[in-house]
């Protein structure tokens, strides 16, 4: 049934803590953003250490970081429409197939995740899941090697891997950054990275920047700003 049975474990080339900083990248970028596109609100959450991305087209990923200093990825979890792997997916046995050999722990947390990335087949809903992948020691693990992982989910992350240099004038292009905000957006990004255990404050006059985007939407943009330790200066 699963194209993984018999596949072995290999080691991708991902840097976990540099992942990680590229979901904070991409979410303060988003939370800059929001005022003016409401309608972005969930291409990014954060929910304690799981951060979440979609986008229009359905392609999903959710990764598990350790919630400390470190922020070490533990486990990934893509889901991929385009994945030629279409036709095998619809299964807990082939979604749990991706986590093979990993820690019990690991594969524990991706049943839980699993829930995330259901859709209706029928009468059931059955978790859609085309690439996974864990963390040990600081390593990042697959039964797919690097180009298979991308083909079938991987490449959703892809920006979020790309250095700071070269994601902000990305993300300046594709989502219409100003100055004033791109400044936020940066600032906020450095500190957070920083001190990752340790609130951010907005500033009241960057707040006023965001909020003459969109003045209706400004307690949203704070409770997004929220989930990843970054508060309003009252």
């Amino acid at each position: 049934m699963s194209d993984l049975k018999d596949r072995p474990i290999n080691k991708l080339a991902i840097d976990s803590r540099k992942l990680w900083e590229g979901c904070i990248l991409a979410s303060c970028v988003h939370a800059v953003m929001l005022a003016e596109y409401p309608f972005t609100l969930d291409e990014n959450q954060w929910s304690g250490g799981i951060y979440v991305m979609e986008n229009y087209e359905g392609e999903k990923a959710a990764l598990v970081f350790s919630n400390d200093e470190d922020n070490e990825l533990m486990l990934g979890m893509c889901r991929d429409f385009m994945s030629r792997r279409t036709d095998l997916v619809l299964s807990e046995e082939y979604a749990m197939s991706h986590y093979r050999g990993a820690p019990e722990e690991i594969r524990d947390m991706a049943q839980a995740l699993s829930l995330l990335f259901q859709i209706k087949d029928g009468e059931k809903y059955l978790p859609f899941v085309t690439a996974g992948f864990w963390g040990e020691g600081g390593q990042v693990f697959s039964h797919d090697d690097h180009e298979d992982w991308l083909d079938h989910g991987g490449h959703i992350l892809e920006t979020l891997m790309m250095p700071f240099e070269e994601a902000m004038p990305y993300y300046e292009v594709k989502c219409s950054m100003d100055t004033p905000r791109m400044e936020i957006a940066e600032r906020i990004y450095r500190e957070r990275i920083q001190c990752p255990t340790k609130k951010v404050v907005l500033k009241n006059e960057e707040i006023a920047v965001l909020e003459a985007t969109g003045p209706y939407n400004i307690d949203v943009c704070q409770e997004v700003f929220g989930q990843f330790g970054v508060v309003f200066e009252e």
